[in-house]
């Protein structure tokens, strides 16, 4: 079956607007928003897990808002997710009929066996782990099947925007505002971003074997932006996503 069948694809989001618009006040808000926000990102994510899928089970760690595992579902995929609070959206997964189990990946192990998911879809999670990513890493990897796939995505902290932004003296997030959203939405906001380099030594150390790596923005820039937008086009580091996908290493799956 494929992913990127078009009347399939867009069934699919106008069912996901209406299951968000029915979402619980404040969280709906947030859900709404973050869907506006990654629309194209979750068309970039289903191309690049077609390409890199071929069979079994399928795992979103950190899923909410659940977009992209509802779109999966409705694909007809055997997809779960695991979230630190699946609570807060109680309503929207009761109407999307979506198999999310309740962890926080920081301190817990995953509630699967060994070996036992082909593909495990990490998207932007990594720059919200605040003890320890090593760990988590390896938790991951002794779920991923021996064949398994493991799709990464983080903000790249040479984007052009961070770049900018820097000699702005603007800082790359306001430290506040990532802290706020442990009251306002129930999760951490950005601790850190990684560069390319930092993210695959994380990788090659937690028992990966980095395959590929995708610099991408999915939003227009707009204002002052968008007049220095070309730069981004001609040099790739300049991207404000970087996104692994990468296999386990033989000596993991024993």
């Amino acid at each position: 079956m494929k992913l990127m069948d078009n009347q399939r694809l867009q069934d699919g989001i106008s069912e996901l607007k209406a299951l968000i618009a029915k979402d619980e006040a404040d969280i709906g808000k947030w859900s709404l928003n973050y869907f506006n926000n990654h629309q194209k990102r979750y068309l970039f994510d289903l191309k690049l897990i077609e390409k890199t899928y071929s069979q079994g089970k399928i795992l979103e760690i950190g899923s909410a808002p659940y977009h992209l595992t509802f779109l999966l579902k409705k694909a007809g995929y055997d997809v779960v997710g695991v979230d630190i609070d699946p609570e807060r959206q109680k309503n929207f997964l009761a109407n999307a009929g979506l198999d999310i189990f309740k962890n926080n990946i920081e301190t817990e192990a995953l509630p699967f066996p060994d070996n036992s998911v082909e593909l495990i879809i990490f998207n932007e999670v990594f720059e919200h782990l605040r003890i320890n990513p090593i760990k988590t890493l390896k938790e991951i990897n002794r779920v991923l099947s021996p064949s398994g796939k493991l799709i990464l995505s983080t903000p790249n902290l040479y984007s052009l925007q961070n770049i900018v932004n820097l000699i702005l003296g603007k800082g790359f997030d306001d430290p506040y505002d990532q802290f706020d959203r442990l009251e306002k939405i129930g999760h951490m906001g950005h601790v850190r971003e990684y560069t390319i380099k930092q993210v695959r030594k994380f990788l090659k150390n937690t028992g990966f074997i980095p395959k590929q790596v995708l610099l991408v923005s999915h939003t227009p820039l707009k204002g002052m932006w968008k007049l220095i937008s070309w730069k981004r086009k001609v040099i790739k580091g300049l991207n404000t996503f970087q996104v692994h996908v990468a296999g386990k290493a033989q000596n993991q799956s024993a």
